[in-house]
């Protein structure tokens, strides 16, 4: 427990400055408090000058004083955080600097000290040229989910207070707002990845983020694919709303493509050649080379360029589109499915269909930039009678 006592110096010309000890962490400041009161008027046990009636300011600068100290601890030094000794004397110099402007023999400057939340718009701008602007976009939502935990949890988020309390009322914070687990665990990461170039810039030495409490939330999602029949059912299906029309022939376009949303808009005329769509991918700039169905250049037909709305918006068209989908109940099988429809179906529906008739994983792992077999077979959505189906024919069973 933090504790603030003071202690007369000297006594010179009938009077003797008050030094105050602040104890906190195993670490001790004495400081000069800028009072001054008779050695015979100064109790000590009592921590106050008397009699009050005389020394009524004093008092009240006394007990200003012991509230600074005790306020500032709270501040700097978070419940549940253990800190390296290195920080504690980082703190202490920084109460020390504060303390000289309380008591006015500093002025304040305007000093602007980079926290976490502050330290985002750094990471954010560091990386510009470097990570895709979706990726670092996932930043905001971060900042924006840590400012409303702060304001409404009352726990304020700095690199020291970023330890095992942090985690677990951050992430039930998450929880409670509705966030699915794995988003949950997508921001957590973030915080890490924060956390580790904070330290690489030695803006703080805290490390209990890397502690195995600290884990990334995962959980296994079944997330939808569409067969071809249903994409085809999906092509036909009759939109009257003509935005809404376009997204959904875009989505179709890209369930032959197998690219990222961030890629979407690259299927262009230009950069098709002999039926062949040839492009460097925005996130791993990995160059890809994709046949293109008649289909795809149908589409393209239809409307020349194509102008991709954002991740969010497109998401949003989607989620609309699945719903009509829903009640029309179009193509055979679970209508819930189409309820699950977003972006990433596309490039999880080119994947599985092109296992499923047969091209070889290596060849489909070419153009969706899967390293690793395994991987692979995470990624894609199939069933154990699909398996079934696609081997029946193969020479070792017939």
């Amino acid at each position: 427990m933090p504790s603030v006592k003071f202690y007369p110096d000297k006594e010179k010309n009938g009077k003797c400055v008050l030094l105050v000890s602040f104890t906190f962490s195993h670490e001790r400041l004495r400081l000069s408090s800028g009072l001054h009161v008779p050695l015979a008027n100064w109790e000590q046990e009592e921590q106050k000058a008397k009699p009050p009636k005389d020394f009524a300011e004093t008092n009240k600068r006394i007990r200003e004083t012991v509230n600074f100290f005790l306020d500032k601890h709270d501040e700097l030094f978070p419940k549940g955080v253990k800190l390296s000794k290195e920080e504690v004397k980082r703190k202490a110099n920084e109460i020390t600097e504060a303390f000289k402007i309380f008591t006015g023999r500093k002025k304040a400057e305007e000093i602007v000290r980079v926290t976490l939340l502050s330290f985002i718009v750094i990471f954010q701008d560091r990386y510009k040229n470097k990570f895709t602007s979706s990726h670092l976009r996932h930043y905001n939502g971060l900042k924006m989910h840590l400012e409303d935990f702060q304001n409404k949890k009352g726990f304020r988020v700095d690199f020291d207070t970023i330890g095992r309390d942090f985690y677990l009322k951050f992430t039930n914070h998450l929880n409670e707002k509705g966030l699915k687990p794995n988003t949950i665990g997508a921001h957590i990461k973030r915080v890490k990845r924060l956390m580790n170039e904070a330290i690489e810039d030695k803006l703080t030495t805290n490390q209990e983020h890397h502690k195995r409490e600290f884990k990334i939330i995962k959980e296994d999602v079944d997330t939808v694919y569409l067969t071809i029949n249903e994409i085809q059912a999906l092509y036909e299906m009759q939109i009257d709303n003509q935005s809404k029309r376009k997204i959904r022939d875009i989505f179709i376009l890209n369930c032959f493509t197998g690219l990222r949303h961030s890629d979407w808009d690259k299927v262009s005329y230009e950069n098709i050649h002999e039926n062949k769509l040839y492009i460097k991918t925005q996130k791993t700039k990995e160059p890809v080379i994709i046949p293109v169905k008649p289909l795809v250049m149908e589409i393209l037909g239809k409307y020349g360029s194509i102008d991709i709305p954002t991740l969010q918006k497109t998401n949003e068209a989607l989620r609309w589109i699945g719903d009509l989908a829903a009640d029309k109940k179009i193509a055979s099988g679970n209508p819930k499915k189409w309820l699950e429809v977003r972006t990433h179906t596309a490039r999880r529906s080119f994947a599985t269909n092109a296992y499923l008739t047969g091209i070889p994983m290596r060849d489909i792992m070419q153009v969706t930039g899967h390293r690793s077999t395994e991987s692979f077979l995470k990624y894609i959505r199939v069933t154990k009678l699909e398996t079934a189906e696609k081997l029946k024919d193969h020479p070792f069973f017939n």
